[in-house]
């Protein structure tokens, strides 16, 4: 846990964990090389005693001849605003800060006063919860995050204070069964070690195994996850991954690119999703989703979907911004069945005799239907996208034009059958896509 040289800076709550903490590095700093330690100290603002815990810790950092950091937050206020829990909020709260003061003032680890005892609790409360993590618990070390208290019991760092009459302060909140952790610590617990005297040691175990199989499948599924530099993954890429590294991979990619570490429930969902054919979108936070189309794995902005309307007339060009391209209109004389050849992807013809025409480009309408080249019979537009596989998040962005309430081009992709250029055509309109 500790190198020579070491800055160590200790979460100190004033509780009988970070006390016992705090005086052992003291007691032993010499010994493990620690250069330096001071404490830190976040006031939850949550019991009538915050101030009074602050104070004590603030003496016993005085009394020790250490520094102490300390700030004073509204918990409860930041958990209402983003829709936490209260414990949640004090642990993202509290490491922020701790994690702040160590890269300001270039302490090397963070040490908190997790034990034992703790670690079941949390095992079993993730468990409870449905976090596959709460199956390996916390480590003793994960970065510069230390807990030299890890192999004890709650009993034996009391015991031990007791005897060295080390003073710490009680957090009665520790007491209330209001607290889904507090009701695990005194019903549950009590209860498994009725079954299993040695239950610390049988899950301490239990957690080290699995800690070195997820150590394992973690590094596999960070360097396949590196692979993915963008919003896109190509399904062809994953398809023969082991799922126990394809998840993970997915789930870093997704953290990665939205900043949201998504649920086990997600990603059970994303993985049923990849066994499917055809598409799929599912919401990841207020400001991402996940497309699943034909050949990728997309993450994309959330969106509103805007209709739009443009007209021309040949011999104007329009700005689509909507598809983020230019359409050109002109007219041309007919020679030969020759210069139809081109890409009809990008450029069309019509024999339309009408003077001045004036043609509607527009977004996709409930309703749209399209004449196939060729065929006497329209079908849904939607059908017609589904074979050209076109991926549903793109379908209203793509431009259709329209003349007389009939689709002429799905813009980009495939002309229809109305107002076909044959021998007797004289004047053709064309349309073209122009590079932007």
């Amino acid at each position: 846990m500790f190198q020579k040289g070491d800055s160590v800076l200790i979460a100190f709550s004033g509780g009988v964990d970070s006390t016992v903490l705090a005086t052992l590095l003291i007691k032993f700093k010499d010994y493990l090389g620690i250069d330096r330690i001071s404490l830190a100290h976040m006031n939850h603002s949550l019991r009538e005693e915050a101030d009074r815990d602050q104070e004590f810790c603030e003496n016993f950092a005085k009394e020790k001849n250490i520094e102490i950091y300390t700030q004073k937050i509204n918990v409860k206020k930041f958990a209402e605003a983003n829709s936490m829990s209260i414990e949640e909020a004090s642990r993202v709260l509290r490491y922020k800060f701790l994690k702040e003061i160590a890269e300001k003032k270039d302490f090397t680890k963070i040490a908190t006063g997790h034990h034992l005892s703790d670690l079941i609790e949390t095992m079993i409360l993730w468990f409870i919860q449905g976090n596959v993590k709460g199956i390996k618990g916390f480590r003793v070390k994960e970065n510069n995050i230390v807990r030299p208290l890890y192999y004890l019991t709650k009993e034996e760092i009391q015991n031990y204070a007791s005897q060295e009459k080390i003073r710490y302060v009680v957090d009665k909140s520790n007491f209330e069964t209001a607290f889904l952790r507090n009701k695990i610590r005194h019903y549950i617990i009590p209860k498994l070690k009725e079954i299993n005297p040695s239950l610390e040691k049988s899950m301490l175990i239990e957690a080290l195994f699995i800690q070195l199989d997820d150590a394992f499948l973690s590094k596999k599924s960070e360097e396949v996850s590196q692979k993915f530099l963008n919003k896109k993954i190509k399904l062809d890429k994953i398809k023969k991954l082991p799922k126990s590294i394809l998840y993970r991979a997915i789930a870093d990619w997704i953290y990665r690119e939205t900043g949201t570490y998504p649920s086990y429930k997600k990603l059970l969902e994303i993985l049923k999703v990849l066994e499917k054919a055809g598409e799929k979108r599912i919401s990841l936070n207020k400001n991402y989703e996940l497309i699943k189309s034909y050949t990728e794995l997309i993450i994309l902005p959330k969106r509103k979907t805007k209709k739009f309307e443009y007209k021309i007339k040949p011999g104007e060009e329009i700005y689509i911004k909507e598809a983020g391209v230019i359409i050109k209109s002109y007219t041309r004389e007919f020679s030969n069945m020759e210069i139809l050849k081109k890409d009809e992807k990008k450029f069309v013809c019509f024999d339309i005799r009408e003077e001045n025409p004036e043609f509607i480009i527009r977004s996709r309408k409930p309703g749209d239907r399209f004449l196939p080249f060729g065929k006497h019979s329209e079908k849904k537009l939607k059908d017609i996208m589904i074979e050209l596989k076109i991926p549903q998040y793109m379908r209203d962005t793509i431009p259709i034009l329209e003349f007389r309430n009939k689709i002429l081009w799905l813009i980009g992709y495939k002309r229809s059958g109305y107002y076909p250029i044959s021998d007797k055509t004289k004047k053709m309109i064309c349309f073209e896509i122009k590079e932007v």
